[in-house]
């Protein structure tokens, strides 16, 4: 047993120092950054044109977003709304975080040792991995990360004032468990169809609860961070915010590089039991 758990660290070892994984990290938080910012652009536009006014959405992104991003969303919604430009800019940058998620499958090939791909098949499914992580993404920014002071926000404003109390708390009670179940069950999906080879799903359970786990903590730290000492940095104010969310994105991006090193490794481990029982 303890002769299979060395050659299983040695393994996940060399998986994680090779040349891909290390120049990875980096490469997603960029892109991750690049699509961000229109992907909740646009949320935010399309939400002022129901029944939430253009002033609210920008109280409600002053309050809770640091001022560098938010300022930057501002400045794009407060004028004419979502006009052509606004479209054309949005869809440019995210055909260029595209980038991101297809080096997700290129990496993710070379690790499965997957000799023929096709470019235009793994151009769409990076189009697809890039839908699910920044729905995952604004979902950790607005739930765990932002939830308390987007409710704080609300009932400021008297919004829902009867059961905004019920709501306060429900919300507390399910955050961090309903979390988890949404960030595990959508990493199972993005380990499963990043590689151009069949893999089960079953295959990414430990990166994907590993991964899981990781994410939550750092998150459960940046929000520590937003509530209690976001607002005291006297030397960098909400700049310190800024790169602190920084931060944060560039380690959930190496937590999920790890978790996909903890995937190939069991699934290399399994290949060599099953050639080794022929």
């Amino acid at each position: 047993m303890g002769s299979k758990i060395k050659k299983y660290i040695k393994k996940l070892y060399h998986t994680v120092t090779s040349k891909e994984m290390s120049i990875l990290p980096a490469n997603i938080a960029f892109y991750f950054v690049l699509a961000l910012i229109p992907i909740i652009t646009i949320t935010i536009v399309i939400a002022s044109h129901f029944s939430i006014t253009i002033d609210l959405v920008i109280d409600l992104i002053n309050n809770i977003i640091p001022s560098p991003i938010s300022d930057t969303i501002v400045e794009i919604i407060s004028g004419k709304g979502f006009d052509s430009n606004v479209g054309i800019f949005n869809l440019i940058a995210f055909f260029v975080a595209t980038n991101g998620t297809h080096a997700i499958v290129n990496v993710s090939n070379t690790l499965y040792k997957v000799e023929e791909n096709d470019f235009i098949r793994d151009r769409i499914k990076a189009t697809i991995l890039l839908l699910i992580i920044v729905i995952l993404l604004v979902f950790m920014l607005f739930v765990p990360l932002f939830g308390d002071k987007i409710l704080s926000f609300i009932k400021e404003i008297d919004i829902l004032s009867n059961i905004i109390d019920e709501i306060i708390f429900v919300f507390n009670l399910i955050k961090w468990p309903l979390t988890f179940l949404i960030i595990y069950f959508n990493l199972k999906l993005i380990y499963t169809i990043a590689p151009s080879t069949n893999i089960k799903s079953q295959d990414t359970t430990y990166g994907a609860f590993f991964t899981a786990i990781l994410w939550m903590l750092v998150s459960a730290i940046f929000s520590y961070y937003l509530k209690y000492f976001g607002n005291y940095d006297i030397l960098y104010g909400n700049l310190s915010s800024l790169i602190i969310l920084m931060i944060w994105i560039y380690a959930i991006s190496y937590i999920f590089v790890l978790g996909m090193a903890i995937n190939v490794t069991k699934f290399d481990n399994k290949k060599e039991i099953k050639e080794h029982n022929k």
